[in-house]
């Protein structure tokens, strides 16, 4: 089943540690999390599974515990009990040396002007695309995931 909603993080490559760093951190509050490294690959216990986490480029798909993991088939990233639900996250070394963005917010120092968004050309070589897929866009849930791997990504980035 097909639901989540996507947000995409980008980042100057490898993000594997900070993604791993983003997963011991949800492991804290979910001790029998479950951890799938590629779509066709069978569920295993984070502590087994954090070995193999690719630095480069990787599928992650995570389950609180087998009985989330089992309803994940029929529910897909749906919140369940408690307000949480089972998440992805996917990232790779951008395929493209450029890509066209919108800039919404003023990148440079603030000096009183006004700020209108504007189009930018990004230059992407060395850099990796992160997507995470979260039940939603706006339960504290998926808000949470979503701050956890930016600032797991940042702080490991800055080592």
């Amino acid at each position: 089943m097909i639901t989540g909603y996507d947000s995409v993080v980008i980042a100057r490559t490898p993000v594997g540690a900070g993604v791993r760093a983003m997963l011991d951190g949800v492991h804290t509050s979910w001790p029998d999390m479950l951890v799938a490294i590629g779509e066709a690959e069978a569920f295993l216990p984070w502590l087994q599974a954090r070995r193999a986490i690719p630095a480069e480029a990787g599928e992650l798909y995570v389950a609180r515990d087998a009985a989330m993991e089992q309803e994940w088939d029929e529910v897909g990233y749906a919140l369940m009990a408690g307000g949480e639900g089972p998440f992805a996250v996917l990232y790779q070394p951008s395929p493209q040396p450029t890509i066209a963005i919108q800039v919404n917010e003023n990148p440079y120092e603030h000096r009183g002007f006004g700020f209108d968004p504007h189009a930018a050309t990004l230059i992407t070589t060395g850099l990796s695309l992160v997507t995470i897929v979260t039940p939603d866009e706006e339960s504290p849930f998926s808000k949470n995931l979503r701050a956890l791997l930016n600032r797991s990504i940042i702080e490991q980035l800055r080592h």
